[in-house]
């Protein structure tokens, strides 16, 4: 079977990561921002014979290499030479987009070019003369709607049937073209020649490093000719010539219409983006979603809670009976109670994620960052640092990946110690469950204090840090602002499968260890109190450290050791911890097994009811219950803890040392040396901020 290379090359935001899943039906992640596709990424898929390999390649403006995407990008091109480019434009943006076209051109590697937006682009009146556009450019071109398949085939077609030819390179003037011939005999072998003159005009400090010193010293002087015959540097002069040679195709090709209408971006942005409104309406727009998480997965949660701690805990006891006692705690109690305990809180981060997702894919996050630009200034970062503090409301892993677009390295480190203080989505069961003891009438509220006094934190230590060992000022901050779109439901259900795929993959793996290992901990010696255990001794060793905290008991302290593994473990310790799946021997079944699934089945759907009813029926945030008065966890801590110890306790979870796997990432991204320091930073500041915030409510009389 013959195997075809295809690179996706093309601007940030124009849909290459959506054309992929289009194509092969890959589960890709897909937003609607830049810098969202940080990584090669890749998909395999069969066609008329001919296996594809399809790699999505990070978006850039241009081959220069300047940012770690168009490193990446044009190593990618340069050294594994695709059979195939498919480069993606924006169809509404062609002049701007076609900048980078010119370059790819250069390349001598077959390229077609897909038109994507193409709907879009329809819609707001343009109108493109489709032979021509192909003739001038000497490619061919393909109208493209992404989100709806629409010209897959096509595209597909071209390639599999060897249609897509070898680019013939933009010519450009006279003037220019005299410089190009003088050094083309300098551009280092290997290198596809045109390509490589053009970028020594430019200046390209990574080919001039690959000339003999003889080499570089003339291709200087030609440079110095250039400049002094242009009057301006040779890098403004080849971008100039090649605007010149985009906007002579648009003008023979492109009729734009006659009165250009104030688009629904232009409107938006207009509010969304106003310097005195922005930043309020942001906060409004996320104590929203938190709101609606709330309030419509409380139903839900509290059917999962019943499902996995009843029916499955009571069913798999009674057909495991006959097992050891251990072998029956380790289960009962160590691998359903742990585990089952985190997947109730399922529907509240599936509500979540799809909020997320709406704003992601809807174009709304790009412009937070945007709008938060002035706000990072304070702490030296620009507003395209918080693309990835967004990223990390739900999931700190891929946010500390992000940091990629960043350009500057000194930003890169900043932001990577500063998104621990963001509130993922996996401390989220934490405050569920602290809330629906303490905050009931409250929750939407003092769940959203959590993610401002995560925002307050990182401002701070980022202004510290800056301070005194990040000095320097923030990198100048460009980013396109897409426009806005409807999203699409199965644009919104890859976004959403990813990330609770992920949770999901985490719960049954790393958590399920951890529930096994927290088992292992509080059972050895294998039936003594908890607190006469392996964890509890520990624990009550060290307990005294957070008394200033308001932590009074050692079961809290307990639950933050195996928390850093994993986030959401903390829940499920408490419940072991607590005694959740001790509350007796099961009793004799009155009911089938049949007829108890059949009310289960009668539960889910009225609880779906009583979400939509909880979502729409009051603005206010409703009041959700994880477990009955009568549980063995929401009962204790109501006693271990008081509204403000409680409170306490979430924000020192909240700030407390990443997950193992967010500490991976950082020492994968950074070295030993900034993931210790990440370590000692979210030890001692969740300390002191807890401190700080349980002296100051004793002080003012809150109890």
């Amino acid at each position: 079977m013959d195997k075809l290379k295809v690179a996706f090359v093309g601007n940030p935001n124009v849909g290459k990561t959506a054309l992929i899943n289009a194509i092969a039906g890959t589960k890709l992640k897909v937003g609607n921002w830049p810098g969202v596709t940080v990584e090669k990424k890749e998909a395999t898929v069969k066609v008329d014979g001919k296996e594809l390999y399809l790699v999505d390649l990070p978006g850039v403006y241009s081959l220069s290499p300047f940012t770690i995407e168009e490193r990446i990008t044009r190593e990618f091109l340069l050294k594994e030479r695709p059979d195939v480019i498919v480069n993606v434009v924006d169809s509404t943006n062609l002049e701007r987009n076609l900048y980078l076209t010119t370059q790819i051109l250069e390349l001598g590697i077959p390229t077609v070019i897909a038109l994507n937006v193409w709907d879009e682009f329809r819609s707001l009146g343009y109108s493109l003369n489709l032979d021509k556009f192909e003739e001038l450019l000497g490619v061919k071109a393909v109208p493209t709607v992404a989100t709806k398949g629409e010209g897959t085939k096509e595209l597909l077609r071209l390639i599999t049937q060897g249609e897509v030819s070898l680019p013939r390179p933009p010519i450009y003037s006279e003037d220019l073209e005299k410089f190009v011939k003088k050094v083309e005999p300098f551009v280092p072998k290997g290198m596809p020649k045109r390509w490589a003159s053009l970028k020594l005009l430019e200046g390209d400090e990574l080919i001039f490093k690959e000339l003999s010193s003889e080499s570089a010293k003339a291709v200087e002087r030609v440079l110095q000719e250039l400049e002094e015959f242009f009057g301006e540097s040779g890098d403004s002069v080849v971008a100039e010539e090649r605007y010149g040679f985009i906007r002579g195709v648009l003008k023979q090709t492109l009729k734009e219409p006659v009165e250009k209408k104030r688009t629904l971006t232009d409107i938006l942005d207009a509010i969304f983006l106003n310097r005195l409104l922005g930043i309020p309406i942001f906060l409004f727009i996320m104590y929203l979603v938190f709101k609606l998480t709330f309030d419509g997965s409380g139903p839900l949660i509290d059917w999962t809670d019943g499902f996995v701690n009843d029916f499955i805990a009571k069913w798999v006891s009674a057909a495991i009976s006959g097992f050891p006692d251990w072998l029956q705690s380790l289960i009962i109690d160590g691998i359903i109670g742990g585990v089952g305990t985190v997947l109730t809180f399922v529907p509240l981060l599936l509500f979540l994620y799809f909020f997320l997702a709406l704003l992601e894919e809807s174009g709304y996050m790009a412009r937070a960052a945007f709008v938060m630009d002035r706000l990072m200034r304070v702490i030296g970062l620009p507003g395209k640092s918080f693309v990835p503090m967004i990223i990390g409301f739900g999931c700190n892993v891929p946010a500390v990946y992000a940091t990629r677009t960043l350009e500057n390295e000194r930003d890169r480190k900043l932001t990577a110690l500063l998104i621990p203080f963001m509130s993922c989505g996996a401390r989220l069961p934490i405050y569920a469950l602290f809330t629906a003891v303490f905050f009931k009438k409250y929750q939407a509220e003092v769940v959203f204090s959590m993610y401002i006094i995560g925002i307050v934190v990182a401002t701070i230590v980022g202004i510290f840090l800056k301070k005194f060992f990040f000095k320097g000022s923030a990198e100048t901050f460009v980013m396109e602002l897409p426009p806005y779109r409807i999203p699409t439901l199965k644009m919104l259900w890859t976004s959403i499968s990813v990330r609770l795929g992920a949770f999901l993959k985490k719960a049954g793996t790393v958590i399920a260890a951890a529930m096994v290992l927290l088992w292992t901990l509080i059972n050895v010696p294998y039936g003594a109190p908890p607190k006469d255990t392996v964890l509890g001794k520990t624990a009550s060793a060290i307990a005294p450290l957070f008394y200033s905290t308001g932590i009074k008991s050692w079961e809290p302290v307990a639950a933050l050791i195996p928390g850093t593994i994993a986030k959401e473990v903390v829940v499920g310790a408490l419940g072991q911890l607590y005694g959740v799946g001790e509350e007796g021997e099961v009793e004799e079944e009155k009911i089938s097994f049949t007829q108890d699934l059949k009310e289960q089945v009668v539960g889910l759907v009225q609880a779906i009811k009583d979400s939509f009813v909880a979502m729409f029926g009051s603005f206010k945030t409703g009041v959700f219950e994880i477990e009955s008065e009568e549980g063995p966890v929401t009962k204790a801590i109501s006693k271990a803890f008081t509204p403000l110890s409680a409170f306490s306790y979430m924000v020192l979870c909240l700030l407390w040392i990443p997950c193992i796997v967010t500490l991976g990432a950082i020492y994968q991204e950074f070295g030993l040396k900034l993931t210790v320091t990440s370590i000692i930073l979210t030890t001692l500041i969740p300390y002191s901020v807890s401190t700080i915030l349980y002296t100051l409510g004793r002080l003012i009389g809150v109890q």
